[in-house]
């Protein structure tokens, strides 16, 4: 029966076009598939006030009977406005609602979220055509046959914890004991089987890791060397990969962009800093690592400190300086490790290129930034000699760039590949894709400045409207750079959309 829904589909689709607006799409496009997905028009409802907004539908009742939340929201876009631009709102909206899965769709696109401890994930995205080819997926997901078997399944679960938690009160009142009952409660086997069961998923689940250690590389300062690589290892987060960075540029940009200020909370609290890694032999990586959080996006780090200004003259007297870091990184779990030098070609910045398996060069498209690449080129090729293996240049990445400048920014690549050309490297580096270049907006100095990555600007309240859908425009862009990095250096594509 489900495959006779191609033919259905595609009349829906038919019915709106580029320039309908958001209520064609709601009319002629999501109440008909609610309609094929089994739900009559009793189950749901529709421009339901959310935190002063509306959202277009509230699917599956909620029961005050029996604890449960909506199964399906769906948020409704014109077709001229892209989806990713409002992922933050659906997110918010699942969040405040409970509901399990959420529909982000402007008749073209639809993307499918789910929600799990207030985590709001993506599972999926159809074009018109992937959904028609792959409907019976959809259909398993969404339609009313599954939100009944879910809530029958919650249902039964909620029976069987209030019979546990009857048989634990029936315990106590025959004891005349009642003070320590809920403290009993909350060691039951129930949540001890639960966790027991998600550490063997993750056990069963989790893949062997491929590491890459990557020095985010260039002489020329400005170039949004320390933004890109705070935003793009939240990205990497955000795929599920371990993301370590260490911070070795005394101005301590990159700890600092994290929301630690190395005064306050590691000279005053006695912790340690990429000195200590560098110049006490018996301190360890782990000892130096701090770990911060935004929601589901967690990075740890090496942090930085002025002091590390002073220790010029004690690394170089130190012997076989250059492969410190190098020693300290031989043993770690992360998938991807990113250095952040200072913009020079000194002694720290040796040690990190002697540490890394690859190079990223962020740079923008402007002449002077550019003219530097060749620079960053003559200064790899120097390391890699004294390495026992290559130091390849993953790439070139553009930030900052001006998206109304199109004229201008094909000339600076023109330019670019001539430098490449002169250098001897326009065969094995790569300028990365036009979908990962970064657009010069404030939003990205702005979250910055206040100590997080831009994926935390969704839960910052003092952000303007405006503000967080330039933020996601952004955070696509980053998102598209991760799934290119992990592409290029494991072979990974099951993240690359």
């Amino acid at each position: 029966m489900i495959a006779d829904y191609g033919s259905t589909l595609q009349n829906i689709f038919q019915a709106i076009a580029p320039n309908s607006n958001e209520s064609d799409v709601e009319q002629k496009v999501v109440v008909p598939l609610l309609h094929i997905l089994g739900y009559s028009n009793t189950d749901w409802q529709s421009q339901v006030v959310i935190l002063q907004s509306k959202l277009d539908f509230l699917v599956g009742q909620p029961d005050s009977a029996l604890i449960k939340p909506a199964y399906l929201i769906i948020e409704v876009k014109a077709p001229s406005k892209k989806i990713a631009h409002s992922v933050w709102q659906i997110n918010n909206y699942m969040r405040h609602t409970g509901s399990v899965i959420g529909l982000l769709t402007n008749g073209y696109d639809f993307r499918i979220l789910y929600n799990y401890n207030e985590k709001i994930t993506t599972i999926v995205e159809y074009s018109q055509a992937t959904l028609i080819h792959k409907y019976r997926s959809f259909y398993k997901i969404l339609s009313k046959k599954t939100y009944l078997n879910f809530t029958s399944t919650l249902y039964k679960n909620q029976q069987n914890i209030r019979l546990q938690f009857l048989n634990l009160i029936s315990k106590e009142v025959q004891q005349e004991d009642m003070f320590g009952l809920f403290n009993k409660a909350k060691t039951s086997p129930i949540p001890t089987q639960q966790t027991s069961e998600e550490k063997k998923i993750v056990s069963e689940t989790k893949e062997e890791r491929k590491s890459m250690i990557i020095t985010v590389f260039n002489n020329k300062g400005g170039v949004g060397k320390t933004t890109t690589t705070i935003n793009l290892a939240a990205a990497l987060n955000k795929l599920g990969k371990r993301v370590l960075l260490i911070d070795i540029d005394a101005q301590a940009n990159l700890t600092m962009g994290l929301g630690i200020d190395p005064l306050d909370d590691l000279e005053k609290q006695g912790k340690k800093d990429i000195t200590h890694l560098l110049t006490e032999p018996r301190t360890k990586l782990e000892d130096t690592i701090i770990t911060t959080n935004w929601g589901d996006v967690q990075l740890d780090l090496v942090p930085s400190h002025i002091r590390l200004s002073r220790m010029e003259t004690t690394l170089n007297q130190t012997v076989d300086s250059d492969r410190l870091l190098a020693k300290k990184l031989k043993k770690h779990d992360y998938d991807f490790v990113f250095i952040d030098p200072p913009p020079s070609f000194g002694k720290v910045n040796s040690i990190s290129l002697m540490a890394s398996s690859a190079i990223l060069i962020p740079t923008q498209l402007s002449a002077y930034a550019i003219r530097a690449l060749e620079y960053v080129l003559d200064r790899t090729n120097e390391i890699e000699q004294l390495k026992d293996e290559p130091l390849p240049i993953l790439g070139i990445a553009v930030s900052m760039y001006d998206q109304k400048s199109s004229n201008y920014n094909k000339s600076m690549v023109v330019r670019l590949f001539e430098i490449l050309e002169k250098s001897g490297g326009s065969n094995k580096v790569e300028l990365f894709p036009e979908s990962t270049w970064i657009p010069r907006l404030n939003i990205v100095s702005i979250c910055q400045d206040k100590g997080y990555p831009l994926y935390q600007g969704e839960f910052d309240n003092t952000l303007a409207s405006q503000e967080k859908e330039a933020a996601q425009k952004v955070l696509e862009r980053y998102t598209n750079l991760a799934q290119h990095l992990i592409k290029i250096t494991t072979g990974d594509s099951k993240n690359n959309g």
